[in-house]
């Protein structure tokens, strides 16, 4: 039995992963990081490097649902996927080594890596998910009204 997800319209998807692009690059190139850290960080990674990989799986995530109804083979839209996301988070490191007060990370650059990989999981499951316009996949949620 596969799962029924709901599939938001084409132009509210993009513009999610629009907005999560925008949001990345602000906070990334366009302004200046705290002094201090705001929070105490995990004890096994630093609190950035959270930052990195929630991000770019957010990146990630947001590309694949907004590809989700493209007819393309699965593992080759996984590496397009996985692939803009990781070249996405390159390239916004490559653009930090230019700023003054911010520097290019090897290990952000793994951190956006890896957080783009949690993209997968999406791709192994994808087999038993269906999708339904989310109008109808809401109605047939309260069958009686």
């Amino acid at each position: 039995m596969a799962l029924r997800l709901p599939l938001l319209p084409r132009w509210m998807r993009w513009t999610a992963v629009l907005v999560v692009a925008a949001l990345i690059f602000y906070l990334s190139l366009l302004t200046v990081p705290p002094a201090e850290p705001v929070l105490e960080p995990p004890p096994l990674l630093p609190l950035d490097k959270w930052r990195h990989f929630l991000a770019y799986a957010a990146f990630g995530l947001s590309l694949a649902y907004a590809t989700a109804e493209w007819q393309t083979d699965a593992k080759l839209l996984a590496l397009g996927v996985i692939g803009t996301t990781v070249l996405y988070g390159f390239g916004i490191e490559v653009g930090q080594a230019f700023l003054p007060e911010r520097y290019f990370g090897l290990g952000d650059a793994w951190a956006n890596a890896l957080g783009g990989l949690l993209v997968v999981p999406w791709y192994l499951l994808r087999p038993y998910v269906t999708f339904s316009p989310a109008v109808t996949w809401l109605r047939d949620l309260a069958p009686g009204a």
